[in-house]
């Protein structure tokens, strides 16, 4: 019997990529699962082996996301793990660095983990149990080509994250910090480049899951990528400024031979 089964799940951005592998994942494992994102077709439309609740809603809505929580909360007495999926990317170029780019990028990726954070923190804290699971980024640790807005959003999370946890290191509530890599999804097919080590979203899936039965504090998807993104971070500045505008350099490199 997995770790997962009969736990009360909550998943945001489940329509699609990382979300809704998570989503089939989550169910083939025996939880209780309620999927939020914008449309609700796609959300009907995921295969899920044990059945899962539609709970339609944009994470950007504040009052949205405290109605799913509190129907969730009465009908289930309560919420054992809720995974904060909802995400969005598009590559920023300096020749289209737009104010509105990032204002999207925070509303959906900092503001929407907040807005659900703040409808299930407090009955999490009333039964002194739950884990809050929070998709970031490895690029939340060391900034690359194209990413300033969504690495951004990423750090945010990350340093979000650390904080809460301490915070809530005595309450009997967890926090978790996913941390994808490269993983095949509509977002990442935005990008003109080389991807390395680019993993399935059904394999991110299963490493999630995987990390969430073990209770770990962060899960990298795949481990390698998160590690070798804390050793670029740990550079000096230098060294690390020197690496990322390689990548740079490869990338217009492959969009040369693409054109």
């Amino acid at each position: 019997m997995s770790a997962l089964g009969g736990r009360r799940v909550w998943l945001t951005g489940a329509s699609s990529g990382i979300g809704a592998a998570l989503a089939t994942e989550l169910s083939r494992r025996g939880a209780l699962l309620a999927v939020t994102a914008r449309r609700r077709e796609a959300l009907e439309a995921l295969p899920a082996p044990t059945g899962l609740r539609v709970e339609p809603g944009d994470v950007t809505d504040e009052a949205a996301m405290r109605e799913i929580a509190a129907r969730l909360e009465a009908e289930w007495g309560g919420i054992d793990l809720v995974i904060l999926n909802a995400g969005t990317y598009e590559p920023v170029t300096p020749e289209d660095f737009r104010a509105e780019q990032f204002r999207r990028h925070f509303e959906v990726n900092v503001m929407g983990a907040v807005n659900c954070i703040q409808a299930v923190l407090p009955g999490m804290l009333r039964s002194r149990s739950g884990r809050i699971a929070v998709t970031s980024s490895v690029t939340g640790f060391a900034g690359l080509p194209m990413a300033s807005a969504y690495g951004g959003t990423k750090a945010f999370l990350n340093a979000m994250c650390d904080s809460l946890r301490a915070d809530l290191a005595s309450s009997g509530v967890a926090v978790t910090l996913i941390a994808p890599g490269f993983v095949r999804t509509p977002l990442t097919d935005k990008n003109d480049f080389k991807m390395p080590g680019i993993i399935e979203a059904d394999d991110a899936a299963r490493l999630i899951c995987d990390g969430l039965e073990d209770g770990r504090a962060q899960i990298g998807v795949p481990a390698k990528a998160l590690w070798f993104m804390k050793g670029l971070a740990a550079l000096p500045g230098p060294l690390r400024r020197r690496y990322v505008a390689r990548i740079a350099g490869r990338r217009e490199r492959d969009r040369t031979r693409q054109a």
